[in-house]
């Protein structure tokens, strides 16, 4: 019964994680985006008007706030999902960087943000 249930989450997990990886990916490149339309206006000897590329930066922006706004949601539904994996008796498996599934706020108090800090060397 135990093993049916966990072939079953494991699909979830899986796939919960794939969407968060793949909204950052896509934050990432809508920031590349961006960028490289600024580089094309700063590069020598392509006469492009000071203001080419701005109405496409403008609908990237708020693109790229859309996608963040996304990201939040899926988080908060991993979250969720957490909840129901513990009501359903399930163990918690981790991913990726040591932590477990986030909370079901998606905000961290300033002791979970991990603030750079200075290190010794050796």
């Amino acid at each position: 019964m135990l093993n049916q249930r966990i072939e079953a989450a494991r699909p979830i997990a899986i796939k919960i994680h794939e969407v968060e990886k793949s909204l950052n990916l896509t934050m990432v490149q809508m920031g590349e985006l961006m960028s490289s339309i600024a580089s094309a206006r700063l590069a020598p000897g392509t006469r492009f008007s000071l203001t080419a590329g701005m109405d496409a930066s403008e609908k990237l922006i708020d693109a790229a706030a859309q996608t963040a706004r996304s990201y939040r949601e899926v988080v908060e539904a991993h979250a969720h999902l957490a909840e129901d994996r513990e009501d359903a008796g399930l163990r918690t498996v981790s991913w990726g960087d040591g932590l477990e599934c986030p909370p079901a706020s998606a905000e961290l108090s300033p002791q979970e943000v991990g603030y750079p800090r200075v290190v010794n060397a050796a």
